[in-house]
Parts: C-alpha cells; sequence; structure tokens
C-alpha cells in the first residue's frame, strides 16, 4: 500500500518549465501574470520592435506614437532648413525659419497638404517626396499596431486574494476563487493547478512540481464565478501539512486557465500564483450573489477575496 502511494506520488511529479534548481522565494509569476524573469545576455538580437510595441502599456505606447512623430517632423524641418526655408512658398518672416519648416515637414507627413506651404525647388522637391513615402509606410506600420493591440485575444480574469483550507465534504479542500470581470462570454474553461515545492534530495535542494486532483477542472460555461476546489485526502501532496510545512518548504501554487472566448473566436489563457503566505487555514469564502435580487442573478466581484473563519 505504502509503496502504491509512494509510486503514485512519484509518477505525480511534472516539469513544468521552471526548473529544479530555482530555490529564490521571489515569485516566479508575477501578479500581473507574467513570468519574473529577466533575460540577459542576449543583445540587440533578442530584441523585436513589433512584439515591444504590441505588449508595452497603452500610455507608453502613445507617448512612443507622440514623440516618434515629433522627432521625424524635427527631421524632416532641419533638412529643409538646411536646403533653405526660401525654397518653401509662403515663408513669412513673422515666425523663425525653422517653425516653416517644421509645419511644412507635418502637413507632408500627414498628407494633409493645406496648400499654404509647397516647395518651389528641386531639392526641397525631392525631400518632400521623400518624405510623404515615409509618411505613408509610418501610418500603415501604426494601424497595423493599433489593429493588432485591438485584435489580440486577453482575459480578464479575477482571483482571490487567498487561498482557503475550508472543511469539504468531511475532509478538507484547498479553495480559491476566480470569476470572469469582463462582459466576454468564456466556454471550455480548464483549470490546473500546480503545487511546487522545495525538496532535498541527494544532498541538494530541488523545487519540485505536482499536478493537483481537482474537484472539477473543466466547466463548460464560465458566466459565474467558480471556486476551484482540491480536496485534501490521502492522495493529496499536502495531506497532514500546516502552514509552518507549507511555509518550510517555500511552496507555491501555480494556476493555469485556458478558455474559449467567443468574441475573438480563439482560446485565451491566464496563469497566476499563491505563495504560502497567501493560504489561509480555517476559513470559507462568503457568498458573492446578492440574494435579494429577482430575474437576473447579481454578482458582487469586490467580493470575490471575502471570508470568514470557520
Amino acid at each position: 500500500m505504502a509503496k502504491n502511494a509512494s509510486k503514485n506520488f512519484s509518477d505525480r511529479f511534472r516539469e513544468l518549465g521552471l526548473g529544479t534548481k530555482r530555490v529564490s522565494t521571489d515569485r516566479f509569476i508575477t501578479k500581473s501574470g507574467q513570468f519574473n524573469v529577466i533575460r540577459r545576455g542576449v543583445g540587440i538580437k533578442g530584441f523585436s520592435l513589433y512584439h515591444w510595441l504590441l505588449t508595452m502599456n497603452w500610455f507608453w505606447f502613445f507617448v512612443f506614437v507622440v514623440v516618434s512623430y515629433i522627432l521625424v517632423n524635427v527631421f524632416f524641418g532641419l533638412i529643409y532648413y538646411w536646403i533653405g526655408a526660401d525654397q518653401l512658398s509662403g515663408f513669412e518672416h513673422n515666425y523663425h525659419p525653422f517653425l516653416h519648416c517644421f509645419y511644412f515637414s507635418s502637413q507632408t507627413l500627414t498628407t494633409v497638404g493645406y496648400g499654404s506651404i509647397s516647395p518651389i525647388g528641386s531639392a526641397a522637391s525631392l525631400a518632400a517626396s521623400i518624405e510623404a513615402m515615409v509618411g505613408l509606410l509610418g501610418f500603415a506600420f501604426a494601424t497595423g499596431l493599433m489593429y493588432g493591440r485591438f485584435s489580440k485575444a486577453k482575459s480578464k480574469i479575477l482571483f482571490s486574494n487567498h487561498m482557503l483550507v475550508s472543511p469539504y465534504r468531511g475532509i478538507k479542500g484547498l479553495k480559491f476563487r476566480i470569476a470572469n470581470a469582463r462582459k466576454s462570454q468564456l466556454i471550455e474553461m480548464e483549470a490546473r493547478v500546480m503545487y511546487s515545492f522545495l525538496q532535498y534530495e541527494n544532498g541538494e535542494t530541488k523545487r519540485r512540481y505536482m499536478q493537483m486532483e481537482l474537484e472539477i477542472g473543466f466547466i463548460n460555461m464560465f458566466p459565474l464565478p467558480w471556486t476551484i476546489v482540491h480536496p485534501i485526502n490521502e492522495e493529496s501532496p499536502l495531506f497532514g501539512k500546516s502552514a509552518e510545512d507549507l511555509k518550510s518548504e517555500k511552496a507555491e501554487f501555480l494556476i493555469i486557465l485556458k478558455g474559449y472566448n467567443d468574441t475573438f473566436n480563439q482560446y485565451v489563457h491566464q496563469i497566476h500564483e499563491y505563495s504560502c503566505d497567501e493560504v489561509v487555514y480555517d476559513a470559507d469564502f462568503d457568498p458573492m450573489f446578492d440574494p435579494a435580487s429577482v430575474g437576473e442573478t447579481v454578482v458582487h466581484l469586490d467580493k470575490i477575496d471575502n471570508y470568514h473563519r470557520v
């Protein structure tokens, strides 16, 4: 019996791609759902401008667009200024000649062409034709980036801040709650929970990963909050372990979610991590539904982490 249990325990080890020699106490997955990994030594070869622009937040994206627009106009404005502001029609001396060149550059780059300023020399006309081509290519690139950012399928799943160890069908269960924060419909939701811990083996400390059995690991529709439960029975790697045991082995719980988004007609995924400090023993979640609602079901997402002691 003990040998079979030991065999089952060994068979459930998984290589998650996070390595076995990581003994750091820092989170491997950040609160934003990104891997807490810094890649060094790759150099410029590992940099992708398209990926960088596609994944940066919206604020810095618009800052990049505005700064790029100004710099391009300054560059061509200097070219026109070097050629001579008198090579542009409508030149007046009531402001600096460079501003005249800069405004002509902005009109040429955006193909607005008000008509008040136009090139009258061959050199200025050649520079304007090159800038017009740069403007067409630049705005086509920016349009593609905007479409890529808007059309990229993303999930916005809320996680409870804590995992709870609660009474569950005569035993105990490890629980956490998730909910869809967007109005999009997610179907065919699948959840996997990996248990990560440090193990001393042959004089060396290694990080191990085990997949945890769930009460329900797949649901067809996800309109309401989902409480994911791992029964802590005799086959569970958490059986007989206390909060102090989890802290001593620097336990982590890695969550992998995948579902089909009917808005984008493709699968989306999200990852999350709980540390051992975020596990609360002898507690259970409070209801999130409004008991007084009639007709439509009212769910209070701000109560996703509310719990009480049991």
